[in-house]
Order: C-alpha cells, then sequence, then structure tokens
C-alpha cells in the first residue's frame, strides 16, 4: 500500500522557520534572567560576607 505525503504548505514552513527560530530566543531569555537573578543577588551577598566578618 502506498502512503499519501503530506503536502507541504506556506503554514508548514513558516510553523517550522518559528519553531527553529524559538529555541534560540527561548535560550536568550533563560540566559538574560540568570544574569539579572545573579547581579540582583550581589548585594544580598556582600551584606551576608559583612555581616559574617562583623560578627
Amino acid at each position: 500500500m502506498r502512503r499519501n505525503k503530506r503536502q507541504i504548505t506556506f503554514g508548514h514552513i513558516v510553523f517550522n522557520v518559528l519553531y527553529a527560530l524559538a529555541f534560540p530566543a527561548i535560550s536568550t531569555f533563560a540566559f538574560l534572567y540568570t544574569v539579572l537573578v545573579w547581579i540582583f543577588s550581589i548585594p544580598s551577598k556582600i551584606i551576608a560576607f559583612v555581616a559574617s566578618r562583623i560578627k
């Protein structure tokens, strides 16, 4: 029996392009989120370090 192939449509191509482009966007967002969390946690680390030196 011969299997019917799916037709390649414009929507299919657009979906595949957007799907492939989504991964760099997601990884960039995750990287920026991690960097921002790290930057905003620096003051609390400095305060904790100073507090441990005072005792």
